[in-house]
């Protein structure tokens, strides 16, 4: 009779061994399917309204099933929604500047962020009255603009108060506004370079008459 030992321990270890690999694998691949799908739905957001991007198409976008999609997103909207919040801290810090930047430079960082997103928030201000969660999107972009010109901005408004101050703020969020870039950028056609310049002479025109 042929006597076969088989050896339980080292067969134990060798499973044991391969299963944080396969869960490392898996974990990866649910993550690069994740990666794609928010990378899709970026897309499909800036080049679409809102009612007319689906599920199934940010899917066959992203090379994954729309049960993938459901399953790690749920529904659009919670898809819309981890896409903002994966969005913020990225446009937060494509603005960010040294504290003594110069007006300049502070223009330069607004508009290589218009560059970059403005097609994508000019999409979502084209919606804002009819969907409430591209609304709230909004208005949260209003109120962070605004605290960034106050900080980068300041010397324009150093030494004014009340109407006077609100005037030159409010004069300062018209020249750097989305829909001024677009009007030089897309519409007038002007360079990147020149609409910089554009928009630091109109400024610092305010901060002059101030």
């Amino acid at each position: 009779m042929c006597h076969i030992h088989v050896n339980y321990t080292n067969m134990k270890k060798e499973v044991a061994a391969k299963r944080p690999y396969r869960k490392t694998a898996r974990a990866r691949a649910e993550l690069e399917n994740e990666e794609a799908i928010l990378r899709a739905a970026r897309s499909a957001f800036r080049d679409e309204p809102f009612d007319r991007v689906t599920l199934k198409g940010i899917a066959l976008e992203s090379g994954v099933t729309v049960q993938t999609v459901i399953r790690r997103f749920g529904s659009k909207e919670s898809l819309f929604e981890a896409l903002v919040e994966q969005e913020r801290p990225r446009v937060l810090a494509s603005r960010e500047v040294s504290p003594d930047a110069s007006v300049w430079q502070a223009m330069e960082a607004l508009i290589d962020h218009y560059e970059q997103d403005g097609d994508l928030i000019l999409n979502f201000v084209a919606q804002e009255t009819r969907i409430e969660a591209i609304r709230s999107v909004v208005s949260e972009g209003r109120v962070i603009h605004r605290q960034w010109i106050e900080r980068y901005c300041a010397p324009v408004l150093a030494g004014l108060s009340g109407d006077e101050r609100e005037y030159a703020l409010a004069a300062v969020i018209a020249a750097t506004d989305l829909g001024t870039w677009k009007l030089l950028r897309r519409d007038l056609g002007y360079s990147r370079d020149a609409v910089v310049t554009i928009v630091t002479g109109l400024v610092t025109g305010i901060e002059r008459r101030t």
